[in-house]
């Protein structure tokens, strides 16, 4: 399992490394999540989310640094209620993030259009354990969750493989 994991975090490394050791200041980035969880009544939901970001970094170099993420997130959550229809959801948040966790403010709404007040609270980066709290008209509502991400540079989708400083022309 250990070799498994270097090798994926070489491929990973190989994939994403600047040979050159410049990071621009601001990355935009995308970043698609699942998340499966409880809220406090013990009902089970599953989300699907994508994020768009925009990486800050205050140093030279990415890995000098501590990056600031601000991004915002839309997504879909389903409550799976027994013995009852499922309950879907639509939701987005604004969210400020390191690499070890972050907070988001945003909205949930409900098939009736009944729309709430939503605070997300996470640690963790890959894997993330995430606390919510749902603002609804007679109760705070607690949830708790495991979100599992993918962040991707969209620097990476513009880059072009560098051409060869060397003149092709024959002497």
């Amino acid at each position: 399992m250990k070799k498994l994991l270097l090798i994926i975090l070489f491929l990973v490394g190989l994939g994403f490394g600047h040979p050159n050791g410049y990071h621009g200041p601001i990355t935009p980035y995308i970043s698609p999540g699942i998340q499966m969880g409880y809220n406090e009544d013990k009902t089970f939901f599953l989300s699907y989310q994508l994020t768009l970001g925009l990486g800050f970094k205050l140093g030279t170099h990415f890995e000098d640094t501590l990056p600031i993420f601000l991004g915002k997130t839309f997504g879909v959550r389903t409550y799976f209620l027994e013995n009852k229809p499922a309950n879907t959801y639509k939701y987005s948040d604004m969210q400020l993030a390191t690499f070890f966790g972050g907070v988001g403010i945003g909205n949930i709404t409900d098939s009736n259009g009944d729309s709430f007040k939503k605070h997300k609270y996470w640690l963790g980066g890959g894997v993330i354990l995430a606390y919510e709290k749902i603002f609804k008209k007679n109760k705070t509502e607690t949830q708790f969750g495991i979100i599992g991400v993918l962040p991707f540079p969209l620097e990476m989708l513009a880059a072009s493989p560098t051409s060869s400083s060397e003149d092709n022309t024959e002497e």
